[in-house]
């Protein structure tokens, strides 16, 4: 039997950084390989119509630093052998070394392009540009899909709308009986033989033919095991973009339907997940959850201060720009604040991406003379910086209304910072009562929050030292454990994680 993990969403991946589920599929595989479960690498090959085995090696750069196994010999995928090399996958005197990433590298760029903030914009933007050509081609690929599908007759009976929200009329059932099975086109080549797994738990709805492709494995005897992280686009299609709300729910229910066992995230998300199989008609499969890693990269000192250094007190929020994140939450919360006490109003530094639909948001948030020098929108920050904001800030705040974890949460406990959260979903299931909960819809509850912590650094104090004493990071070895326990058949470890 041969364990493959899916990477296909990374062979391509670009930023100086990694999101949520590409830190989740790199923190998996770093997990497996440091609890010597010797998974091999596949991803989707567009070339070839099926799937390819690749090396470590031949990730891109920003993924391999995450991987300190990765820029060696590629036996500890093969064996997993501790002699082979990966030192404990987030030992902090095994990886020090790694972090901050390459200064020299910095040092050419910053003597190339200079280090004033026109020079940081200039690079942010050039990595958008790519970035945004790369979504584009994503985006074309997925348009077209959806076109020749209706060319063909293929979408016969589907709803033209995405599927309605849970508690509203189920989708058509004869599109939930017969959506899912495998065409005649459905390719089977790759490297699988009877008997092994197939661990995918990336981005693969952004892969034209990855789904029906998956999903022909499984006659030939391969175990299919994938994640599902949260189910917003399918039941709250008002956040997304209409075309990638049907795009990502007919992934959804291909992944129901042609699965031997599915991850998801938290609780929160199997009820939701439960649910909406009830509401459709579909038989789910085998359900597990796995708590995520929160372990974050290890420092040798303290990080160097990032291009962007607010010149006030500054709370942080670490999140893309989105309708569901609530930043407009944050943005009356500081109007109000700015309006209370112009001199006193901290800053607020906010890193993430835009998302479709903020643009008026962000057009307040960046013109708004009361507050454009207050709120900072960051994106394109390294982990090294982001490192420093965690360790300089008052506090971290994340307001979002819907998610199916709330990782920036626990990274946040893991910093030992005090964290002010929305007390919304999945996000209590991180910790019940270290972080100060609030209701996402609640202007003057933040507010009140805001300047508690700026006007009573005891109170701070005290709830940092409770939460260096109580919480215990997750290691990536410890949700690798559950997914390779999921994909077995084995029993799932029990989550012994302090909270």
């Amino acid at each position: 039997m041969t364990l493959w993990y899916d990477v296909s969403d990374l062979t391509n991946w670009s930023l100086p950084h990694l999101t949520g589920i590409q830190r989740t599929t790199v923190g998996i595989l770093d997990g497996l390989v440091g609890i010597g479960a010797a998974p091999r690498l596949v991803a989707w090959n567009a070339d070839i119509g099926g799937f390819a085995p690749l090396e470590a090696i031949a990730l891109p750069e920003t993924i391999r630093r995450h991987l300190p196994w990765a820029a060696g010999s590629t036996a500890a995928l093969e064996t997993g052998s501790a002699d082979c090399g990966p030192p404990a996958p987030h030992d902090a005197e095994a990886t020090a070394e790694s972090w901050p990433p390459a200064p020299r590298r910095r040092w050419v760029r910053d003597a190339i392009f200079g280090t004033s903030p026109d020079a940081a914009d200039l690079r942010t933007t050039f990595r958008e540009f790519k970035v945004a050509g790369r979504q584009f081609r994503r985006q074309l690929a997925r348009w077209s899909q959806v076109r020749v599908r209706e060319a063909l007759g293929r979408d016969a009976g589907r709803p033209p709308e995405p599927p309605t929200p849970a508690g509203s009329a189920p989708p058509s059932a004869a599109f939930v009986a017969t959506a899912h099975e495998p065409g005649p086109s459905a390719t089977t080549r790759g490297p699988f033989r009877s008997g092994d797994i197939l661990v995918s738990v990336g981005a693969s709805w952004t892969i034209a033919a990855h789904a029906e492709a998956t999903a022909a494995l499984r006659p030939r005897g391969v175990k299919v095991v994938r994640m599902i992280y949260d189910l917003i686009p399918t039941l709250r299609p008002q956040w997304v973009d209409e075309t990638a709300a049907r795009i990502l729910t007919d992934w959804v229910q291909r992944v129901l339907a042609d699965s031997d066992h599915v991850l998801t995230i938290s609780e929160f998300s199997r009820r939701e997940i439960d649910r909406y199989c009830a509401a459709a008609g579909l038989v789910a499969p085998p359900l597990s959850v796995v708590r995520l890693g929160d372990v974050l990269p290890a420092f040798s000192g303290d990080p160097p201060p990032p291009r962007t250094v607010p010149e006030r007190p500054f709370f942080l929020c670490v999140s893309n720009l989105d309708i569901r994140k609530n930043h407009r939450l944050l943005y009356d919360t500081w109007s109000v604040l700015a309006a209370r006490s112009p001199d006193r109003c901290p800053d607020l530094v906010c890193v993430g991406l835009p998302n479709p639909y903020t643009g008026d948001l962000v057009r307040e948030l960046t013109r708004d003379p009361s507050l454009r020098d207050r709120i900072h929108l960051l994106h394109g920050v390294d982990d090294a910086e982001l490192a420093w904001y965690y360790r300089s800030c008052v506090a971290t705040i994340y307001a979002s209304r819907y998610e199916g974890w709330g990782l920036p949460v626990a990274e946040s406990l893991g910093h030992g910072r005090l964290c002010l959260a929305s007390s919304a979903t999945s996000i209590p299931e991180i910790s019940p009562d270290l972080p100060v909960y609030f209701n996402p819809y609640d202007p003057p509850g933040l507010v009140a929050l805001v300047e508690r912590a700026l006007n009573d650094p005891e109170w701070v104090r005290d709830r940092e030292a409770e939460i260096r004493r109580r919480f215990a990071p997750t290691p990536w070895t410890h949700t690798a454990s559950q997914v390779l326990a999921a994909a077995t058949g084995a029993s799932e470890p029990s989550d012994s994680r302090a909270a």
